[in-house]
């Protein structure tokens, strides 16, 4: 307030002279950062509940989730710890409702076990990491990419799983309601990969094209004789959930038959193996096309992921574009080359 009140002193007696003009170009712009973009993409989504304990640079997320969950009629926990927050997110998947956690790398690292068990009951969950440097709780306030193997291999056991790396807004709001449907669709944990950076960083930004936007409905009303793990071609069995159709929905941690009953018979576990895995032939046709900037004709390829996008990009407008940049984007691994 001080410092208003003298700046105003020496508006008035003239010694500064500031000038002030409305920019229309960006009237219909929105002023938002990472995590904002991300929280509406969740939005979008159908997020219904978000379990998570705060952690650097996870926490802004779960305030933005927690702000809004009046207006939305989102659920918001904030648990006793992590393993007790991934696993409510997957509860509430299996109960119908929309759910994700919130963490950062070393907090995750304590959620492995958990994805383990999503892919094993194949009972979906969104999860979103805000990374930065480790090992263990690292340097809380600063940015790296340092998680990805980390996504990439956790969880004992083989089984599919789908990860996002947005690199701008566009990428955030969209990829982050996307995860929503592909969880639901394919019964498997789905990862969005952010970081300090990115989370804080703020944009003006154009309205979201909300075109084509649906949350896609995969939920099965299910009947007397309902199998939860059915051997399918693609691998995808039909999803009850408790109470809404005559089945019993039964799921299991354990290898299990096709009811969910646990199992050791070795034929019933290669059968589930593969059907789990077959998944993948189907998640690899969602895989989105590398963005090139630049043309093609280049020498040179610098590998990037993520929030690198912006910087690359605007270190070529910075050398007037006598570099050339390959970006390959969103899902897996999100990179940008140079040339």
């Amino acid at each position: 307030m001080k410092g208003y009140e003298i700046g105003k002193e020496l508006v008035d007696l003239g010694r500064i002279d500031i000038k002030i003009e409305k920019n229309p170009d960006v009237l219909e712009e929105l002023l938002l950062d990472g995590t904002e973009a991300v929280g509406l993409g969740c939005i979008a989504g159908n997020c219904k509940f978000m379990a998570s304990y705060p952690m650097t640079p996870s926490t802004p997320l779960q305030v933005f989730i927690a702000s809004n969950s009046e207006n939305f009629d989102i659920v918001f926990e904030q648990a006793e710890d992590e393993i007790a927050a991934i696993n409510m997110a997957i509860g509430g998947f299996y109960t119908g409702a929309r759910s994700m956690v919130a963490t950062s790398g070393s907090g995750f690292a304590l959620m492995e076990e958990a994805v383990g068990l999503s892919g094993m009951i194949e009972t979906p969950v969104v999860i979103y990491i805000g990374q930065r440097p480790g090992p263990a709780v690292g340097l809380p306030t600063r940015t790296s990419q340092e998680d990805l193997n980390l996504a990439l291999y956790s969880g004992p056991g083989e089984f599919p799983r789908i990860i996002f790396a947005p690199g701008n807004f566009e990428d955030a709001f969209s990829l982050s309601q996307k995860a929503f449907n592909l969880a639901d669709h394919y019964q498997t944990p789905v990862f969005i990969l952010s970081d300090q950076y990115f989370a804080d960083v703020f944009y003006n930004q154009p309205k979201f094209n909300l075109d084509g936007l649906e949350v896609e409905k995969h939920i099965v009303k299910t009947n007397y004789d309902y199998k939860r793990y059915e051997i399918t071609s693609n691998g995808i069995s039909p999803r009850g959930i408790p109470g809404f159709g005559e089945g019993l929905v039964v799921v299991d941690s354990d290898e299990h038959d096709e009811e969910g009953h646990l199992t050791e018979n070795l034929d019933t576990r290669t059968e589930m193996v593969d059907k789990r895995l077959r998944k993948l032939k189907e998640i690899e046709m969602e895989t989105i096309p590398p963005e090139l900037l630049g043309n093609s004709d280049y020498n040179t390829l610098v590998i990037g992921w993520g929030s690198t996008y912006g910087p690359i990009k605007e270190a070529l407008e910075n050398l007037n574009k006598t570099m050339q940049a390959f970006y390959i984007t969103n899902n897996y691994t999100h990179s940008t080359v140079l040339h």
